[in-house]
């Protein structure tokens, strides 16, 4: 027991040190061949930092001109809008503001050491590259302060193994640091903590943190809005207790004005940026993808290829989830009450992400459409792990497939790294070949 209560205490600067090893390792080594965090999506999220601290330009088009010869590279998705002949990014400013304070180290060490200050130098792209560690670590702390209101320290802390390196957690907070997902993460766990405190005790306060965080996880993506149910739905299981939930909130609307208003300042800078670039406030970035490669069908779903399949399927990848699944069927106490709007959350974005013309979501270590919900997996894995924990039979079958879960999650996302599996479109013939493979 001493050793968990350790490890329970330290779990989080292990962790910690482990991702920025990882880092290191991915660019220093190099293990990967890449040698910096600004490739593929991440040049979107990361185009607005040296256009607001180097250029002091909002418009995106100096750093367009300087860095790129006066064209975005096409796969960043950056196009100019028809009408304005602005540049429109696809991916919001979001994980730009959550990076900036970090980017600002990096122009700081770049001005004292005399390196290049044109926002992509060394300490540029590395102090951002290193944010994606630190909010992993801020999720993982916001998570296990919810969970340890519920749990033993045993349970929390098998949670937080499972969900960090039995998924692909781990991969986005250091391979792909400055894609959006490790930041919606943090981002939705800090909201469940507060979200579960501020029902026990509403406080003006919590509902303006509420508001700011939900404001933020809209603004690093915008289809995360969904992932904002729990804070009108927390509790809620049946018509009853949606009338009583419901009429709570009815009550209290000096507080939903709060949470209201405050998630709306946060995302009016996105919104005057559409207005100034595309000439409407809610401008879709995305129309010029839909029109050229496709858009959703949502008559045709690929539900089962999202969840099982080898192209990315989420349980293939990540069966460490499966206990998540079977947690829902044990949930009890004052976690329950995140069941409902977890479940609907998942199914949402199921349902979207099986709609889209591009289900795999591109080059990735398993699925990251659902990197930035792994919050809502973690409570009722835990709640299955409390289950177990008095029954030695299941809780010997629960733990022998979590530990054989995250050993193959990490092993397969080391050959991702490695470039032994394929950024996309594997085959049943690829995976065979390349099963617990190291060697090229």
């Amino acid at each position: 027991m001493r050793v968990i209560a350790t490890l329970h205490r330290h779990t989080l600067w292990l962790i910690a040190a482990l991702a920025v090893g990882a880092y290191v390792a991915i660019y220093a080594i190099p293990i990967a061949e890449r040698d910096s965090p600004v490739v593929s999506d991440g040049l979107s999220y990361y185009v607005y930092l040296p256009s607001w601290v180097v250029y002091h330009d909002a418009s995106l088009g100096t750093v367009a001109n300087r860095r790129f010869g006066g064209e975005f590279p096409g796969f960043s998705g950056l196009t100019r809008w028809p009408g304005t002949g602005r540049w429109v990014n696809p991916h919001p400013m979001g994980v730009a503001v959550l990076v900036l304070p970090f980017y600002l180290v990096g122009h700081t060490l770049t001005r004292l050491l005399d390196y290049p200050a044109e926002g992509f130098s060394f300490f540029y792209r590395h102090s951002a590259g290193l944010a994606g560690a630190c909010y992993l670590v801020a999720g993982l702390f916001f998570l296990r302060r919810l969970l340890s209101r519920h749990y033993s320290a045993g349970v929390v802390l098998a949670t937080l193994l499972c969900i960090t390196f039995g998924t692909n957690l781990f991969h986005a907070g250091t391979f792909d640091s400055l894609w959006s997902h490790v930041y919606s993460f943090a981002l939705l766990a800090c909201l469940l903590d507060l979200v579960e405190c501020w029902h026990g005790q509403p406080t003006p306060r919590r509902a303006l943190l509420i508001g700011l965080v939900a404001g933020l996880i809209v603004l690093v993506r915008h289809t995360n809005v969904t992932a904002c149910l729990p804070i009108v739905f927390y509790g809620v299981s049946d018509r009853a207790s949606l009338r009583t939930r419901v009429s709570e909130l009815l009550a209290s609307p000096g507080q939903l004005a709060i949470i209201a208003v405050s998630a709306t300042a946060v995302m009016l800078p996105q919104m005057v940026l559409a207005r100034l670039a595309a000439g409407a406030w809610l401008a879709n970035p995305y129309a010029h993808v839909l029109s050229s490669q496709g858009g959703f069908d949502f008559l045709h779903p690929h539900l089962l290829a999202v969840l099982f399949s080898v192209r990315k399927g989420l349980f293939f990848w990540s069966p460490v989830l499966l206990l998540s699944v079977a947690g829902f069927f044990v949930m009890s106490g004052r976690i329950r009450g995140f069941r409902a709007p977890a479940v609907a959350v998942l199914l949402m974005l199921l349902y979207l992400i099986a709609s889209w013309w591009d289900w795999q979501f591109g080059g990735s270590y398993g699925h990251r459409g659902f990197t930035d919900v792994l919050a809502l997996f973690a409570l009722p894995m835990a709640a299955l792990f409390q289950h177990a924990a008095s029954r030695p039979k299941v809780r010997a079958m629960v733990g022998a497939f979590a530990v054989m879960a995250v050993a193959l999650s990490i092993a397969q996302m080391i050959q991702y790294w490695l470039g032994i599996i394929p950024y996309s479109d594997v085959t049943w013939d690829q995976y065979r070949s390349f099963f617990l493979r190291f060697s090229p």
